[in-house]
């Protein structure tokens, strides 16, 4: 038997299909004498519209991301009905509002060659004769799957077609199948076990109908949808997906040089906190919420298998929710793999700082909290299990140890009022440091939530969506099935305060990558540093016992009459006019957030945050950094710092700003300029260090003098080894000869002076272009990764196994003279090699923080 499983558009192309991968493996098990083939038709649409319309990674994400306006879905809707111009007008009409005028008409273009292109896909899909073509349809790819279904069915009716997937849910795969009759089957649910099974029937020539789930036809055509089963697949029959073809395909698509490929894994399914409490707005589970999780030894073990067979260490786990047993078995094993990682989770939003640090340790650089809110009493209405003081704090404690936050704001909510929202917008300005929501959104009803099955929370007269009587030929009945969003009267705030909250979002954005506040607690004083564009103060010393108190105190939500009675408690002589009025003055300085008669200060451990930042461009996040304070040194602090070349040792502090520097116990003293200078970095910045300054100059021309090269290399990998770190340096630079070469170090952290021709205005480009991560490496099983943006396009190496030593060797300085001639020429020609004097110096910086985007 012949099965062929189709990812069809609007699919990420950063990501494979985690239902195909699991299925492909699946079958492999059980039928082994078959051929399972994955088209991974998202990488290939890019590819065929791209060359003919020059769509652009920005275009194609505005579509992936479009499901809820059903943009996307209509794109294809042209090919489902084999008509170009399908309800053109109609369809501008209704999202005139949502859809800007350009991307309206690069989507009128897509939509006229749907058909041409499905028709293409089709035609390839049977060139190989297969016996079974399999769907997944999840979200926006519901119209593409349906047009390629049909035209397949039509051109060749002998080979089955079968649906299955998140759009396959329940009442919406039973409408699927009724209402488009080239459908042979729909697998409704999980389905590793009902897929094989029916496979198993139509290789026996047996009866479909005691299949748990399955939509199928009887002789005379009637559609009949067996029950589903009323208990979830447990974890152990979960299997590690089989992505082999995704891999190749990506490799050689234009996605390839559009997007880094990721693994999609998971360690669980299901929702333990939706067990317990359903988020009134959340349908996401669909059918089966129990929660199940793999062992966490099993979970390890196969995700590191997997970064090594396909030398892949960006990863998305695709579970609602972090299993919190997790964080004393899986969290420390990742951690103390030699795997430099970079994994997305869903988490819970009441997490504590050290709980937090340790997911980042493990690799873990990103989380979806589940914010939504920041208002109390708008987060008991969807009955999220934390308050809006807990939210901040996940925030704050996040900026503390560069863990990269995505959240969006909702709103729309019964019962929720004005003042919900008054009291949270008008303290946005202090908390403009902490990561931004992604945007905001009006809660949209989707199947299988609270909202949908329980009219009495609000929302008693739902309708289909109204994008999708446009998009497809059917009636309201069979959409109301087939529906999973849907509309109703808008509840909750004024359209005037929701065009208030997303103004203030949008200056929230704007504002986060060009300011911050942090402290440094030096145990008898807490140093703060602002920058914030609302607040004018610049530092700020805490140092009276009580109030040092108060501050560590207010690290968790607590109400002013609890503070009082904890430093009353602690021995402090401080009254209840006392604490109003330290809470009145810090307000004023943008310190605390407040919410539900609770405080929390908002004010992370400096760890350069504004270093780990990337602004937006239009389209999406870009390349370009955000504005690094204090590049240009002033001639005051030129004047009161040794001159470069005066001290013998490394001399560091624990800020980075110019004037919180001057402040008692910020300077940390001196360190041993050692020869070691990997593990030196590694040393300061566990002490706490966030800037370092360089006892010398950095000087590349020493004429064949080897103690010279060695100096040389020796600073170069300071400045790398901290900058990797993200731990700005002063130093300086002498290139010498190689001054039209400075891209190969525009990775480093930007001198303070750089000598030679044109020193000044290559210094300029190079602070203008510099962000975190420009060129680096990261260690994987067997082998290193290297992504390269010093010239613009992002470049991907990969080192194999055997050359994982030498790098080893090259990362302090290595003679050239233990290298082969041939092996000198394809280092340097590299461009990750320099030769400097005797010395090949290796120049990437091993990454070990990930920027977040504002």
């Amino acid at each position: 038997m012949h099965i062929t499983l189709v990812n069809m558009p609007w699919a990420s192309i950063d990501f494979p299909s985690l239902a195909l991968g699991i299925l492909k493996q699946r079958v492999a098990d059980e039928f082994p004498d078959s051929r399972v083939d994955v088209v991974n038709a998202n990488l290939d649409y890019l590819d065929w519209i791209t060359a003919r319309t020059g769509l652009t990674r920005d275009e194609y994400n505005f579509c992936w991301d479009s499901y809820f306006t059903g943009y996307s879905e209509w794109i294809f809707s042209s090919a489902l009905y084999d008509d170009p111009q399908w309800r053109n007008t109609e369809f501008a009409d209704l999202v005139a509002e949502s859809v800007p005028g350009d991307m309206l008409n690069k989507g009128r273009e897509l939509h006229a060659l749907a058909p041409e292109y499905i028709e293409s896909l089709v035609t390839r899909i049977l060139a190989d004769r297969p016996d079974v073509v399999g769907f997944s349809t999840t979200f926006a790819q519901n119209s593409a799957v349906l047009a390629a279904a049909r035209l397949i069915k039509k051109t060749a009716p002998e080979v089955c077609v079968v649906l299955g997937g998140g759009n396959c849910d329940g009442p919406q795969g039973a409408a699927l199948h009724r209402g488009f009759p080239f459908i042979d089957y729909v697998n409704r649910g999980e389905g590793e076990l009902s897929f094989t099974r029916l496979l198993a029937a139509l290789r026996d020539k047996s009866s479909p109908a005691d299949i748990p789930g399955l939509c199928w036809r009887a002789a005379d055509g009637t559609s009949h949808a067996n029950a589903m089963s009323a208990a979830p697949l447990p974890a152990s029959a979960l299997v590690t997906p089989d992505y082999t073809d995704y891999f190749e395909q990506h490799a050689a698509s234009r996605a390839g040089a559009m997007a880094e490929p990721h693994l999609v894994v998971e360690s669980s399914r299901g929702c333990w906190w939706g067990q317990k409490h359903h988020c009134t707005f959340c349908g996401l589970n669909g059918s089966f919420m129990e929660f199940r999780s793999k062992s966490p030894d099993r979970f390890v073990d196969e995700l590191l298998a997997m970064t090594e067979r396909y030398q892949v260490l960006n990863v998305a786990v695709a579970d609602n929710i972090l299993d919190m047993n997790y964080l004393r078995s899986m969290v420390p094993r990742l951690a103390e793999s030699e795997c430099d990682l970079r994994i997305s989770y869903e988490i819970k939003s009441n997490m504590r700082r050290e709980q937090l640090a340790s997911l980042v340790a493990a690799g873990i650089h990103y989380v979806q909290p589940g914010i939504e809110s920041l208002s109390g009493r708008v987060l008991k209405l969807m009955d999220k299990g934390v308050t809006g003081c807990q939210n901040v704090r996940m925030m704050r404690d996040a900026e503390s140890v560069s863990l990269g936050v995505v959240w969006n704001y909702l709103f729309g909510f019964p019962d929720e009022t004005e003042e919900d929202y008054e009291s949270v917008i008008d303290q946005f300005p202090a908390i403009h440091h902490l990561a931004p929501p992604n945007g905001v959104t009006r809660i949209a009803i989707e199947r299988f939530s609270p909202y949908f099955n329980r009219p009495e929370l609000g929302f008693g007269d739902l309708r289909p969506a109204a994008h999708y009587a446009v998009i497809y030929d059917l009636p309201e009945s069979e959409l109301r099935d087939m529906a999973y969003v849907f509309d109703a009267a808008h509840r909750g705030i004024s359209s005037t305060q929701a065009e208030r909250l997303e103004k203030a979002i949008g200056t929230w954005r704007h504002e986060f990558p060009r300011g911050r506040l942090t402290q440094c607690d030096l145990t008898d004083s807490i140093v703060l540093t602002n920058t914030r564009p609302g607040f004018t103060w610049r530092t700020h010393t805490i140092e009276t016992r009580w109030e040092l108190a108060a501050f560590r105190l207010l690290s968790q939500p607590c109400t002013s009459d609890v503070l009082l009675k904890k430093l009353q408690a602690d021995a402090h002589d401080v009254t209840a006019e006392d604490v109003t009025a330290l809470l009145s003055r810090w307000r004023t300085l943008g310190l605390l957030f407040e919410d539900g008669g609770q405080s929390v200060h908002v004010v992370p451990y400096a760890a350069n945050q504004d270093l780990m930042r990337w602004v937006t461009g239009e389209g999406g996040p870009a390349l370009v950094p955000a504005l690094l304070r204090d590049r240009n040194i002033s001639e005051a602090e030129a004047e009161a710092e040794p001159v470069l070349g005066e001290a013998t040792a490394l001399r560091c502090w624990r800020e980075r700003d110019e004037e919180t520097r001057a402040r008692d116990g910020i300077y940390m003293g001196e360190e041993r300029y050692e020869d070691t200078p990997v593990h030196t970095a590694s040393a300061l910045v566990s002490q706490g260090a966030q800037h370092v300054a360089l006892p010398a100059p950095v000087t590349l021309a020493h004429g064949g003098d080897h103690e010279g090269d060695r100096e040389a290399v020796r600073g170069l990998t300071h400045v790398r080894e901290l900058t990797g770190h993200g731990v700005s340096v002063d130093w300086e630079l002498d290139l010498g000869t190689e001054t039209g070469r400075w891209r190969l170090f525009s990775h480093l952290y930007p001198p303070r002076s750089l000598a030679g021709p044109d020193g000044d205005a290559i210094l300029d480009q190079w602070r203008a272009t510099f962000h975190m991560n420009k060129c680096g490496y990261r260690r994987g099983t067997g082998f290193v990764e290297v992504t390269d943006l010093r010239h613009g396009k992002q470049r991907r190496v990969i080192m194999r196994k055997a050359n994982r030593t030498k790098l080893e060797s090259l990362l302090n300085g290595a003679p050239a003279a233990a290298f082969r001639q041939q092996e000198i020429e394809t280092f340097t020609k590299s461009g990750l090699v320099h030769q400097v004097g005797s010395l090949l110096w290796w120049l990437p910086s091993r990454i070990t923080r990930w920027p977040v985007v504002g």
